[in-house]
């Protein structure tokens, strides 16, 4: 897909590291499964001048910058890139 301003990768790339993440991506947290079916959590990451951390729309959070990043777990990310 394509904006733009923004282009966004077609594939689901599987999460290794925080470091391996690119600059800008949505990530998927609190994957499970409850009947056979697949349910996640779609967050924003970003990293500006070197500076990591996860924009979260959770209402439970009493602040929606997040970088309590072992307490995640993400399952894959999609890149969001700025041509």
């Amino acid at each position: 897909m394509t904006g733009q301003n923004i282009s966004v990768s077609n594939i689901e790339t599987p999460f290794n590291t925080w470091e391996e993440l690119p600059d800008l991506a949505l990530l998927s947290i609190k994957h499970y499964q409850e009947e056979g079916k697949d349910f996640w959590h779609w967050v924003v990451f970003q990293r500006l001048e070197g500076k990591p951390f996860v924009l979260d729309s959770a209402s439970y959070l009493d602040s929606k910058i997040r970088t309590d990043f072992d307490q995640m777990q993400p399952k894959w990310f999609i890149e969001v890139s700025k041509p």
